[in-house]
């Protein structure tokens, strides 16, 4: 999802809040109360419309104490047009919302941004140069209330939340947001005009709060939690339970500065509350990516975020200990994290597949410097290494950054060395050779580099691009994510945005060019892909992509002329029913057959979620994929994966829970029920299970396979 109109601002004029003592605290914005406060009108709409009058008007105030800012919001709709429901965190997006978002640095390299909807569901993320991130979770109180004109939220947010200058007087960079629902569509609104020729979204804020003489408490708190399960498997008929597993740990922060803070954790438990949304595997040679969803990985995660994956904290698979330094002051930041891993994921990328296993323990370091020359402008360095315990290491070393001038014009690069040595185990399996070195841990070193290059212009309605990006066949990311190797591409992107206000209210036409070697100078893909997107009234929205390849080499077999058409289309009415649903034909090499060749693909999906009240809502979705011979018909394979979420919202901080999900390609059967209690960020308990089941060949009966129980309690001690 993109948030790239979400967070500019957007005047000039520096404003100084009053420092006074906290507001009636009720969800209630009284006039006479907040008549002595800064206030803001949130009145253009930057999306569909381009810089238009907003349909509803909707009012921003700022006050703060020596400890908490506090922000006002009333904003009008009728009754009947309101969309909001009770949800859990940062689950409203797709609502009627109010948002507050801070750039205590005022150099654009990010915003913190900080939300709820009319029934009080708290929103926040991290917005970035042009993104959002909405992983991030920082802690903040909040009350709302409904009326038949429209609705109020007070916020009341902690000023040791954020990172800033320590000074007697702070000016931040503010910028005010809302999502409205109004003749039939979604609009964005700013209190400001944006600039569509400057890419850089978080560089355009402008608005100054300044605040005098404030005292936080710098952030101490511990996080403990305790947590217990049992698990069984199948034997014959039935499931054997082992014996209840206990286990405890502790995570914490202290902040040494305003800008400074450790984190550290001990022994915690990573396990998923949410599994992984499974995706259908069976005619990829790749590793697939899965989002980091653990919060003391994520905090940070923007600053060693890279377009090469050199950093993909997945790869700390199960740690014992680990800890966490950042550093935010006006020019620079510095970001350490150190972790001693209990079990070693490891993946080697290669040119048509890549290969993986595991092992024991190691120790792990990540360290990021960025630096801040101007608005919108970086340069950095990072530093991965893995120790393995028994021998064996692996080493990468970088350097990034991002120049934007003239406006319009970014430059991105990044520049990777690695150095591997490997260790004398039977991790991987696989037999073979890249570049005269073995795929088995044998002890040989090495090392690889990468290479990425990227210029590109946004105007008001044109978006270019064109960059180089090279890997060469020994490049290994030990805490990356670089599966495919052995690759050198160019490549080339234009676009045409409109934006009107109509039954159409934004169109995309698109083409990109794009030519792959391999370090054989043998062209692996080329091809040029078509793209187009409307969003139009009634949140209806469609797109596609039309790709031709004028060829695609996979292992010696070298197809010409390779058609493939993608069709996607989403449908929300209203909050009760959203809609989507996407297809897939064209050619397709079958890469995991028993001798390789070209078939007739067809994959499908829909994702719709049904709101059947204020807090109940089920959210069902279907994923199919075929591949069949493209001369006689024959199947190859056919299969897919059916997925159903049940939650009921009893409040914002209670809910109940159940996911099912069926993998029609292995035959199996899962079920997730949980109950989960989550006032805030970081306190929580929950209990819950998995439930697997298998269905026979011989007869398609279900039978019992695993089941799996625990609960979980975690409670913040401190502030």
């Amino acid at each position: 999802m993109k948030y790239a109109y979400l967070f500019l601002i957007i005047s000039s004029l520096q404003i100084y809040c009053q420092n006074s003592e906290p507001i009636n605290f009720d969800g209630v914005v009284n006039t006479d109360e907040w008549a002595n406060f800064p206030s803001f009108d949130i009145s253009y709409e930057i999306q569909p419309g381009n810089n238009t009058p907003s349909f509803y008007n909707t009012k921003a105030y700022v006050a703060y104490s020596k400890t908490h800012m506090y922000v006002g919001f009333d904003a009008e709709v009728p009754k009947d047009e309101l969309r909001s429901s009770i949800r859990n965190r940062d689950e409203a997006y797709q609502d009627d919302f109010v948002m507050i978002c801070v750039d205590t640095f005022g150099d654009g390299r990010y915003m913190i941004c900080i939300g709820s909807n009319a029934n009080g569901s708290q929103l926040d993320m991290k917005f970035i140069a042009d993104d959002g991130e909405p992983s991030f979770d920082l802690y903040f109180d909040n009350k709302a209330q409904i009326f038949d004109n429209g609705y109020n939220v007070e916020m009341k947010i902690p000023f040791s939340a954020f990172q800033f200058k320590n000074k007697s007087r702070l000016t931040w960079n503010t910028s005010f947001y809302r999502k409205t629902f109004a003749n039939g569509s979604e609009r964005d609104n700013l209190d400001f005009p944006i600039d569509r020729n400057n890419p850089c979204v978080a560089c355009q804020t402008k608005t100054e709060l300044v605040f005098k003489n404030i005292k936080p408490k710098l952030r101490l708190n511990l996080l403990p939690y305790v947590y217990s399960g049992v698990e069984g498997n199948a034997d014959e008929n039935s499931i054997i339970y082992g014996k209840p597993k206990f286990s405890f740990g502790l995570s914490g922060r202290a902040d040494l500065s305003y800008s400074t803070s450790l984190e550290y954790t001990i022994n915690p438990d990573f396990s998923q509350v949410e599994a992984d949304v499974s995706q259908i595997n069976v005619n990829n040679t790749f590793a697939l990516f899965y989002p980091e969803r653990r919060p003391f990985f994520n905090e940070g995660a923007d600053l060693v975020s890279t377009e090469l994956n050199t950093v993909y904290t997945r790869m700390i698979n199960k740690p014992l200990l680990s800890t966490k330094l950042i550093h935010q002051d006006e020019k620079q930041r510095i970001y350490w994290l150190a972790a001693y891993d209990t079990k070693t994921a490891y993946i080697i990328g290669g040119e048509n597949q890549s290969y993986s296993g595991e092992g024991k323990e190691n120790f792990s370091n990540i360290l990021r410097y960025q630096r801040n020359y101007s608005k919108g402008s970086n340069f950095g360095a990072l530093i991965t290494n893995r120790i393995l315990k028994g021998g064996g290491s692996d080493h990468t070393f970088g350097l990034s950054g991002r120049h934007q001038f003239l406006k319009s014009y970014t430059v991105n690069f990044e520049l990777n060395k690695s150095i591997t040595n490997e260790p004398e185990n039977d991790w991987i399996e696989q037999d073979g050779f890249i570049k005269s070195r073995s795929l088995r841990l044998d002890g040989e070193s090495y090392s690889g580099d990468a290479v990425l290059f990227d210029l590109s212009r946004t105007t008001q309605n044109w978006e270019s691009s064109i960059g180089y990006e090279q890997l060469s066949p020994l490049y290994r990311t030990p805490l990356g994510f670089a599966i495919q190797n052995a690759s050198k591409s160019i490549y080339f992107r234009q676009n045409y945005i409109y934006y009107g206000d109509n039954f159409i209210q934004k169109a995309i036409l698109g083409a990109d060019l794009e030519w792959q070697f391999n370090y054989d100078n043998i062209q692996k893909n080329g091809g040029i892909e078509l793209e187009g997107e409307l969003v139009m009234k009634n949140n209806l929205n469609t797109s596609f992509k039309f790709e031709h390849k004028f060829n695609n080499e996979f292992e010696g077999f070298n197809p010409k002329n390779l058609n493939f058409l993608f069709w996607r289309m989403g449908y929300s009415p209203s909050e009760v029913i959203t809609l989507r649903f996407g297809i897939e034909i064209g050619d397709e090499i079958g890469y995991n057959l028993e001798e390789i060749a070209l078939g007739d693909m067809l994959n499908f999906g829909t994702f719709n979620s049904f709101q059947l009240s204020e807090k109940f809502i089920i959210s069902p979705s279907l994923t199919y994929s075929e591949l069949r011979n493209k001369l006689d018909g024959n199947l190859y394979y056919k299969g897919y994966i059916t997925r159903i979420n049940f939650n009921y919202q009893l409040n914002r901080d209670f809910s109940i829970r159940l996911i099912t999900e069926y993998d029609d390609f292995d035959k199996t059967v899962f079920s997730q029920p949980l109950i989960k209690w989550n006032p805030n960020p970081f306190t929580l308990f929950y209990v819950g299970g998995n439930i697997g089941y298998s269905r026979a060949e011989a007869n398609n009966r279900f039978t019992s396979e695993s089941a799996q129980f625990y609960f979980k309690f975690q409670y913040l001690i401190g502030n």
